[in-house]
Order: structure tokens, then sequence, then C-alpha cells
């Protein structure tokens, strides 16, 4: 790779271990973003076999770009699921490629940052769905909220979620039907009621 490629994806991974370490929930979503992008351009330049090489090295930052590769098999994600790193575990709960004993191996985790990640990976199956919508936390039942394929049991179950957060995330998620954004339109909470008309504007049903 690139010398100076190498060295944004390092200062990438740094800041996203002070964000997983962060009090602020705020950090680790403001982190993640440059982190993805970053990651997505370094897995571009390594391609398959790359990626694949990088599964048992000893730094975390080049295990968690293995754990999100698209091409590594099932087995070697099943082993990256149980890294002591936490940068890697999120990368996993995140990969769409990740098998599904492994998603629920993860769900266990006590990281709340991997919770976020199973909440928005799209092969994380509907009965973990169920469950991470009755997250105790907020931000992490908020994510199953953003999803755009969030199924309907969940989203009606969301939609009398007693955080407005939550509501807050489902209510700006253009993909939910009309009867749910005008369900949120008449929120008792003006923050929910004006995103869920905003939604009802611009989306295209």
């Amino acid at each position: 790779m690139d010398d100076l490629l190498i060295l944004e994806w390092s200062e990438a991974c740094t800041l996203m271990e002070a964000a997983l370490t962060s009090p602020a929930s705020d950090a680790y979503f403001d982190v993640r973003a440059r982190w993805r992008r970053v990651e997505e351009t370094v897995l571009t330049v390594l391609g398959d076999a790359g990626a694949l090489a990088l599964v048992h090295d000893e730094a975390p930052y080049l295990r968690a770009l293995a754990a999100r590769a698209p091409s590594v098999p099932a087995e070697s994600l099943e082993r990256l699921a149980s890294d002591p790193a936490l940068i890697v575990r999120v990368a996993v709960a995140s990969n769409p490629a990740t098998p599904t004993s492994a998603l629920s191996a993860l769900y266990r985790d006590g990281s709340w940052h991997v919770r976020v990640e199973l909440a928005g990976n799209t092969s994380t199956p509907l009965w973990l769905l169920k469950s991470l919508a009755s997250d105790q936390l907020p931000r992490v039942r908020a994510a199953v909220a953003a999803l755009p394929a969030a199924p309907e049991l969940v989203v009606s179950k969301l939609a009398n979620d007693r955080d407005w957060q939550v509501r807050v995330a489902l209510a700006s998620n253009k993909a939910v039907s009309r009867f749910t954004l005008r369900e949120l339109a008449d929120d008792r909470d003006l923050r929910v009621a004006t995103a869920a008309r905003k939604s009802l504007r611009t989306a295209a049903f």
C-alpha cells in the first residue's frame, strides 16, 4: 500500500480507538464515518487476496481491515468475532458477510458499539433485530430505527419507544410507511413531529 494511505488508515484507527473508549457517544458516530471512508479505499487497493492475508496479522488495525472484507471466509470471521481488540469485533459486527452464528455471539459482547453495528448490519436476522429493538440503550434502538429495511413489526414497536431520540431516528427514516410517519407527525415531542413532517414532504412513497 501507498505510505500515505497507510498513514491515513493508522490515524483513522487511532481516532476510532479513542472514540471507543470515550464516554461521549457522539464521538464514536462522528469518527466512524471517516473510518469507513478510509477503510473502503484501503480495501479496494488491497483486493481480496490482500485482505485475506491480514486475518492473522499481529496488528489489530490490520485485522480490522480483514474483518470488513466481504471475501474473507466465514470461518475467519467467526474467529475474528472473538478477537480481543474491540476495533476488530466492531468491524466484524458490521460486515454483511459475517455468518449468523458469529452475529449471535457478538450480540453477547459487552460493548454497545458492537450492538450498534449489529443493528445496522443488513444480514442481522429478524430475531436478533427484535432483541436489539428492545436494547436498554436508546442509541442501539435508534440504530435499528434508522435501518432502511427495518421490518414492520420492529417499526411498530419503535414508533412507541419511550425515548424521543429513537422516535426521531424512525421519523427521519424515509423508508418507513406513510402511515407510521403520519403517526409520528403528531408525536408529543416537537422534535419527532418535525422530523416526521419533513420525511413526509421529501420521501418517495
